[in-house]
């Protein structure tokens, strides 16, 4: 057999010393292995199937053969001549010139990237540098659309923070009987606990999921920057941790000073509060720590130490970091009696904490019970480990469920105590609710072992896969509970005309939901364009079903569909990768048949990551043909695609302000 490799190199080689036609002739002459002046359907297979396993394709013998009739066929073969000429050979390059890059070595790659690196920039480039540092109105306008309303509300936070402690401070500054017995470690105590119990106020509401989702459902979704929930619960919590540090502090200054003052001052500010004051230091050190206020502050500090230490733990141990978490509950459950002894002044914590509090706790308290129980329809274990599980749908459901959403799923039987967040990939007008997860922790892979083990039955519906699961009888230990639904990032694709969703691997079922709901009824949108890449070939067969439907139901192309292969090497400098691809591309021009895939589709697999500067300018380009002057981006996918992305819509956006581009990651 021919070696790919090997090939490739020659015919570079050829090509850079004696030009273009000799490159080409040198190429035939190595696919002509009979040396008879024609390349054979048995010499074209050998070279093609070499050239899969050089860029690391894994594909059936069957798309190899279509492939190579594809390519004998675009060069002007047939049925009668089941072979590719030397002239046809140099046609064939003749009407594609992007076939030439085969005979691009890494070599002379490599030097044009190092030329283009290390040159100096040219008077234009130099001028455009000049531009764009004079443009900073032009920056600071698309900062201020992506993140606007987010820096609003943090500019609100920061000013309430200090408006907490500049009011309690100058409160005791002015009390001369607390400064002459603490001095002005009190000032720092008391506003440092004035800010805290805002923070405490604050610290649930991003994570009342449940209210959240409510109000995203309505105007104020424009108002309140609920995708930066998350992020705001983190601030929050640093802010916690270093005022409660504050807090500590202050006070082991106010004990110490406590510990050597007069009885006289310690009267004058606490009265007969404290009871009788001992003499020695000891005994007024027992005396604090006996008090309501000293033991429920060790309380509190042992909570936040223990929390606070397992949170850069989250992504390795996340059970650990998530059971810990917990004690944050604790600690304001304490705060709640940390000043009920109304020793400076009357307590008011438990008022700032009961009301988000309840707010957090009633759906935590409602999920528990059996009104969550739904009923498993049918269960399915596909390709990859990925389990798909369709649940009766709750009464309670309709109405409220919107495309993109997601929901926490419990299942007792795996573990009783573990909720963990999945999206919904079935669309709101279905009367059934769907969720497909794959393997990636010890929960999902307990949980796809137990469905494993159902007995088989007859499909109720799920699309094709290798292999159908479905229990026969619904008993205790086959229930299912759901948390739901719940608001994400992506629902707020209604928003906009024009809509790019974007989803990595497993990570595609938010935007699933909403292609359903598309097909169904696309309303007011004009152009959809979804991405989706994937390591594994067969992770496409996930949404067979539905990636036809999209096919078929859509002629005039307002879905458009992208799909990437990243395990696969994007190599433009071997022959056979460039054939092979080129043979695709034939048959896909041809018949609308994606060999890769196996279907029809309006656009074929592409092989390798995605160019996301050609890709959203080509966004960006119909969108503006279509008299529109924004898009959404929405992303479920992994951190280092969410910065390419961001980076680039950014990029895009200053550089024409009459388009703007608005991206959001969907986070949990």
């Amino acid at each position: 057999s021919i070696r790919a490799k090997n090939s490739v190199a020659h015919s570079a080689s050829v090509f850079r010393q004696e030009g273009r036609d000799h490159a080409i002739g040198q190429a035939f002459d190595d696919l002509d292995v009979a040396k008879n002046g024609l390349i054979d359907r048995e010499e074209a297979t050998v070279f093609m199937e070499e050239a899969a396993k050089y860029v690391g394709l894994n594909i059936e013998s069957s798309v190899v053969e279509a492939a190579v009739t594809a390519l004998i066929q675009d060069a002007g073969g047939g049925d009668e001549n089941d072979c590719i000429t030397r002239s046809q050979f140099f046609d064939m390059f003749e009407r594609h010139p992007d076939l030439l890059t085969a005979f691009q070595d890494e070599e002379t790659s490599h030097s044009i990237r190092e030329s283009v690196r290390s040159r100096d920039l040219s008077k234009e480039e130099i001028q455009e540098d000049k531009l764009d540092n004079e443009q900073v109105w032009a920056h600071a306008h698309t900062e201020w659309k992506n993140r606007g309303v987010a820096l609003v509300w943090l500019s609100l936070y920061i000013a309430a923070n200090i408006i907490a402690f500049t009011f309690k401070g100058i409160k005791y500054a002015r009390r001369e009987e607390a400064t002459e017995l603490f001095g002005n470690c009190i000032i720092v105590a008391r506003g440092s606990a004035q800010t805290l119990n805002f923070n405490a106020c604050v610290i649930l509401l991003p994570i009342c999921r449940h209210l959240l989702t409510h109000m995203r459902a309505t105007r104020l979704r424009f108002l309140f920057p609920f995708d930066a929930a998350l992020e705001f619960h983190m601030l929050v919590g640093i802010m916690i941790g270093l005022l409660s540090t504050a807090h500590v502090c202050a006070h082991i200054c106010d004990w110490t000073r406590f510990a050597n003052a007069d009885e006289e001052d310690i009267i004058a500010l606490f009265g007969d509060k404290l009871g009788d004051i001992p003499e020695s230091h000891s005994g007024r050190w027992k005396l604090l720590f006996q008090n309501r206020a000293g033991y429920t502050g060790l309380i509190m500090v042992v909570c936040l130490g223990v929390a606070y230490s397992t949170i850069l733990t989250r992504r390795n141990h996340f059970n650990l970091f998530w059971y810990s978490h917990h004690l944050l509950l604790i600690f304001l459950a304490a705060l709640c009696f940390h000043g009920t002894g109304s020793l400076l002044e009357p307590f008011q914590s438990v008022y700032w904490i009961m009301g988000p509090l309840v707010i957090y706790f009633a759906p935590r308290l409602y999920r528990e019970s059996k009104c969550s129980t739904v009923k498993i329809m049918d269960v399915q274990i596909k390709q990859g480990g990925v389990v798909a599980l369709r649940l009766n749908k709750p009464s309670s459901w309709e109405g409220h469920v919107r495309a993109g959403m997601y929901a926490f799923l419990n299942i007792p039987s795996v573990s009783r105590s573990e909720w963990h967040p999945f999206t919904l990939t079935s669309a709101p007008s279905d009367d059934y609710i769907e969720f497909h997860f794959r393997q990636a922790g010890d929960w999902t892979k307990k949980a796809h072992d137990f469905f494993d083990n159902f007995p088989s039955a007859p499909s109720t519906g799920l699309e094709e896969g290798p292999q159908r699961l479905v229990p026969k009888d619904i008993d205790s230990t086959t229930i299912v509970k759901v948390d739901g639904p719940i608001g994400a990032s992506s629902q707020g694709f209604s928003d906009y005309p024009v809509i790019v969703l974007v989803g990595a691997g497993i990570g595609v079922t938010p935007m699933i939901s909403v292609l359903r709901m598309l097909l169904a009824n696309p309303g007011k949108m004009r152009r959809t364009f979804f991405y989706w890449t994937v390591r594994d070939r067969d992770s496409f067969t996930w949404f067979t079903s539905l990636m036809d439907d999209v096919y078929e139901s859509d002629q005039k192309h307002v879905l458009q569909t992208r799909h990437f292969l990243t395990s696969v090497k994007d190599d433009d400098r071997d022959l056979g990768a460039v054939l092979l691809h080129h043979a695709t591309r034939a048959m896909h021009k041809q018949t609308d048949i994606d060999l890769l895939l196996g279907n029809r589709t309006h656009h074929q697999v592409e092989v390798g990551r995605p160019n996301w500067d050609e890709e959203l300018r080509s966004v960006q380009d119909e969108a503006k043909q279509l008299g529109f002057n924004k898009c959404g981006i929405f992303l479920c996918g992994p951190e280092k695609m969410a910065d390419a992305l961001r980076e680039t819509s950014t990029k895009l956006s200053r550089e024409d302000t009459n388009f703007h581009m608005y991206f959001t990651k969907e986070t949990f």
